[in-house]
């Protein structure tokens, strides 16, 4: 019998003055879109590959060249400054805190080449780094809460230096999803 496949990422976490932050913009703005589907803080992440359903076998694999990757790259200082909408504010999908960090790049980067040569298809977008705070099934009705938003699009949310990056499970609920760590990769210090 053959062990259900796993819903995958690899992701940084961030720390719990930054989650405040991101919760008390969320309390701000949740009035102007009552039918959003908001991200529970302790939720919140930065994403830097999702991977999908992968057969438990695979992860080994998948772990020994993130761990390879974290013995070669340095911990990343992280801005989280801003917000905005995917696609855009008329026709919303996603609403989130925007990213500033020269380190990110190539640690990601870096993470992209390896889970490729492990099968996984490289992303064909251009790496955004974002905070996701929400995501919208109608993006109808949303005006008041893109105006709202515009008012925070340079507020500063806080920086923290990411010292490590987190293999995680997300196991889908019909309350959301429920995000487990299985293993933790320690970045070098600058």
């Amino acid at each position: 019998m053959t062990e259900t496949k796993k819903r995958l990422f690899v992701a940084i976490s961030l720390p719990d003055e930054i989650l405040q932050q991101l919760e008390e913009l969320q309390k701000k703005l949740k009035r102007f879109a009552r039918d959003a589907k908001w991200v529970k803080p302790q939720s919140i992440h930065l994403t830097l590959k999702f991977l999908g359903y992968v057969d438990p076998v695979k992860i080994p694999a998948i772990a020994n060249s993130l761990a390879k990757i974290s013995n070669e790259s340095s911990s990343a200082t992280v801005q989280i400054k801003g917000c905005g909408f995917f696609p855009n504010s008329r026709r919303p999908s996603v609403f989130w805190t925007g990213i500033e960090s020269n380190d990110l790049e190539p640690l990601q980067s870096k993470i992209e080449n390896a889970m490729a040569d492990l099968g996984f298809e490289k992303e064909n977008r251009e790496f955004q780094p974002h905070l996701t705070l929400a995501r919208f099934r109608d993006p109808h009705g949303l005006m008041y809460l893109a105006e709202e938003a515009s008012k925070h699009n340079n507020d500063q949310f806080g920086e923290f230096t990411a010292r490590s990056f987190v293999l995680f499970e997300s196991i889908l609920h019909r309350e959301g999803a429920e995000y487990v760590r299985l293993q933790e990769f320690r970045l070098s210090p600058q």
